[in-house]
């Protein structure tokens, strides 16, 4: 959790270019940013910007350490970065898993 990133990535295929690039996919300089862009990792991999993200969606999963449900504890995972920069961006502390949700409504 370098730079208070609050991501933890378990990487699930063997391959190590594979691996490498989920954990560079998910670096982070200072929060919200990131120390690679998406173009970036493209143009290193030789693959283009939405295989970028199939790549990594498929086999890594990113979670937070110390954001979690404020109802049940559950530990968000960041399906995109996209979701990491709202929650990083808001500083949603008060963040409720949509299990949590669906029941209060």
């Amino acid at each position: 959790m370098p730079n208070g990133a609050d991501i933890r990535i378990r990487i699930h295929s063997r391959e190590s270019a594979i691996a490498d690039l989920c954990r560079k996919y998910w670096l982070v300089s200072s929060p919200p940013n990131f120390e690679f862009s998406v173009e970036q990792l493209a143009d290193s991999y030789g693959m283009d910007v939405k295989a970028i993200h199939k790549v990594v969606g498929q086999n890594c999963t990113a979670t937070g350490e110390s954001t979690q449900c404020s109802v049940c504890g559950k530990k968000i995972i960041y399906r995109n970065r996209t979701t990491y920069k709202q929650v990083k961006t808001y500083l949603l502390r008060d963040w409720i898993c949509r299990e949590c949700y669906d029941k209060r409504n």
